[in-house]
């Protein structure tokens, strides 16, 4: 039997949902600064006040708050990036942009967040497009996020013409428009014009907020199963964080996550597009992703980065991550993948995407940095002006000192040297040296940690718009230590980068078909269905697997295809589909699938520690005794049902009970033989 991928997609016909939140956290911001002067400035003169909007991203496997203002992953006060959701324990403590260049005339513009204990840097809401200002009652009005699901999106493109269907408040008042009176852009939040009627918003038209359904847009330019979207700017007053000059920046941002039945449902992403409304031209410029991780208990890790996959991560110093915000042992590690940067000017000699080309059409800068610092007010510590961020931007220390090879990268250390580097902690991935460097090679002692990832120098030029995309990563091995997290991160962070890669269409599976029953005296007849807004009509599903890339695969068809239903009766409301595997709570009733020579399907699946794919039978090539249906024979579509799978003693149905049935749609897609199972270019 050749190796094959499995993917389904479930539907139930009773659906139970429990939430709860539990929330004990334990984490720190800068230590005092024991030289500061500096003011914290809430309001100046008629300028914006700083925002107060939080709004949880909380889709799938992580629940984490995020701020209107350029910061996220915390309350103002505690972490709030839990993963497990509902476990009580955080994996991040805060993390920002910055973003800093200089003009032709020398001068320093910034615009950066850290915990606002300085004031801040960014403030909510669009810019005059030719003034680049704003109103404070425009940033107040602006001072939120606007959070919707693709099903909201699915549901309303499928029953918008229902007289009976009552759209929801976000898609009616999808914030498609700036207001001219304000000197706004006209096209703010994206939108696809269904009703073709001159790039108006108007959802009783058929219109709806940028999601790619059924179809109509190959290059959404909404991602996720949930999306939060909203504008910031560096415009609405002064930067009392960095106290340097503003760049005069727009920036249209989206947090969004997947809900799926693997290592996605942990990631959430990012994606900024940065408007430059100034008039001038900005040198030298640097995007960063500035990070604070604190893996559960913060006074034990260490950082790192990988340069090829240009990914930033955390991981504990230890065996143990220790105490009630600890995970204990065989700890996680978090990871930030910088996946999109900055254009890069033309013809400036540099190969900024690290692909053996240098300067060619559309080149976008990848991870140029990684720096480290500690929570302290060394030189190797926190930022407290606007130089200091600028430097670290640029792999400079706060006293211009360039960062060096080993060591703490400033020449001090076990095995510190004296060649400038742009890379810290990289292991053995910078491909400019060849000995390895990490936090332990240092003599580190695990600590409180913070990183910044960048991109630059470019030129920033008036009018330009950039975007930046990233991405957070968690993995946690069953053993191994700390270490097995590591290359489970690293891991899971290429399938993360085929999905970037890929426009964020993530591999849905064929959907499934709707239950349909028809209750008779002890007996259930069953139909299966495929509605009108199914990906799955006609059961002609094909989707492209983005993490086949490897040319040997390439040369098979690299796109998954229908293949077969299944039909469980679950024992109660609340089996999820991730419990079909537990005899216990779900039990196989009918099977059928196309007729074309496939009877079983089996996954690979990586073991980190080992570093060997164990195969897992995903559908059983023979019908087990009890199941109706067939093996490759066709699709059947009806069936009856007259025994309880969970009943003791007399099976017969009983009238006036409740049952429970959950249906999946599987597809496969076929390998070669013996080639590499997970289907990935570097696995």
């Amino acid at each position: 039997m050749k190796k094959m991928a499995y993917i389904f997609n479930p539907k139930r016909i009773l659906v139970f949902s429990l939430v709860f939140a539990c929330i004990n956290v334990f984490a720190k911001e800068n230590i005092p600064n024991p030289i500061s002067n500096s003011v914290v400035y809430t309001k100046v003169a008629s300028g914006c006040a700083p925002s107060t909007s939080q709004t949880d991203l909380d889709v799938n496997n992580v629940r984490t708050t995020i701020l209107a203002a350029g910061d996220m992953w915390w309350n103002l006060d505690d972490a709030r990036y839990e993963i497990p959701k509902n476990g009580n324990k955080h994996s991040m403590f805060a993390g920002a942009l910055w973003i800093g260049g200089v003009d032709a005339g020398g001068q320093l513009k910034v615009a950066a967040m850290t915990y606002r204990q300085g004031g801040s840097d960014f403030w909510t809401g669009p810019l005059n497009t030719t003034t680049a200002t704003i109103t404070p009652d425009e940033c107040n009005e602006w001072d939120k996020h606007f959070k919707i699901t693709r099903a909201q999106v699915e549901d309303h493109v499928a029953n918008y013409l229902d007289p009976t269907y009552v759209m929801p408040d976000i898609i009616e008042n999808w914030p498609a428009h700036g207001d001219p009176a304000q000197g706004q852009d006209f096209n703010l939040a994206p939108f696809y014009d269904a009703g073709q009627d001159g790039g108006l918003y108007n959802p009783y038209d058929g219109d709806y907020p940028d999601y790619n359904v059924s179809g109509s847009n190959d290059n959404a330019r909404l991602y996720g199963d949930q999306t939060l979207w909203w504008i910031f700017n560096d415009q609405g007053n002064i930067h009392s964080e960095t106290e340097a000059e503003p760049l005069g920046l727009e920036i249209h941002a989206q947090a969004f996550g997947f809900t799926a039945d693997n290592e996605v449902n942990d990631m959430t992403f990012y994606n900024y597009k940065i408007i430059n409304r100034s008039t001038l031209p900005l040198n030298d410029t640097y995007f960063g992703q500035w990070v604070d991780p604190d893996l559960g208990y913060y006074l034990d890790d260490y950082v790192g980065c990988d340069v090829n996959l240009g990914l930033g991560f955390c991981y504990n110093g230890d065996a143990e991550d220790e105490g009630a915000a600890g995970y204990g042992f065989n700890p996680p590690a978090i990871g930030v993948d910088f996946f999109q940067g900055p254009l890069a000017d033309p013809n400036d000699g540099i190969d900024n995407d690290r692909d053996g080309i240098i300067d060619e059409a559309n080149e976008q800068i990848i991870m140029s940095k990684f720096v480290y610092y500690n929570n302290d007010f060394t030189v190797i510590g926190n930022p407290s002006e606007g130089t200091h961020f600028y430097n670290y931007l640029r792999g400079i220390w706060k006293d211009n000192v360039p960062m060096t090879y080993g060591g703490d990268g400033h020449g001090a250390g076990q095995g510190s040297t004296t060649d400038p580097c742009n890379f810290m902690f990289p292991g053995t991935s910078d491909p400019d040296f060849t000995t390895e460097w990490t936090e332990q090679t240092a003599g580190n002692i695990p600590a409180d940690r913070r990183f910044l990832q960048s991109a630059g120098p470019f030129t920033l030029q008036p009018g330009a718009v950039n975007e930046i995309t990233t991405g957070v990563v968690w993995a946690r091995a069953k053993s191994g230590g700390q270490t097995a997290s590591i290359a489970l991160v690293k891991i899971y962070d290429k399938e993360a980068q085929a999905l970037f890669d890929n426009n964020f269409n993530i591999l849905n599976g064929p959907d499934a078909p709707d239950l349909e029953i028809r209750e008779l005296d002890k007996e259930l007849i069953i139909t299966l269905s495929n509605g009108p807004t199914s990906n799955n009509i006609n059961e002609s599903y094909r989707e492209k697997d983005p993490y086949i890339t490897k040319p040997a695969n390439l040369l098979n068809d690299s796109a998954y295809t229908f293949q077969g239903y299944l039909v469980y009766q679950l024992k109660n409301a609340t089996v999820s589909v991730t419990d079909l595997d537990d005899p216990d709570l779900a039990r196989l009733v009918f099977r059928s699938d196309v007729n074309d020579t496939v009877t079983g399907i089996v996954n690979q699946y990586l073991d980190p520690i080992l570093g060997v794919y164990t195969p897992v039978e995903e559908v059983a090539s023979v019908l087990s005794d009890g199941v109706k249906g067939s093996v490759d024979e066709g699709t059947e579509y009806s069936f009856q049902i007259t025994d309880d799978k969970f009943a003791l003693g007399n099976t017969r149905l009983v009238n006036h009970k409740t049952y429970y049935f959950m249906a999946i749609a599987y597809g496969y897609c076929r390998a070669e033989e013996n080639a590499d199972p997970y289907n990935v270019n570097d696995p």
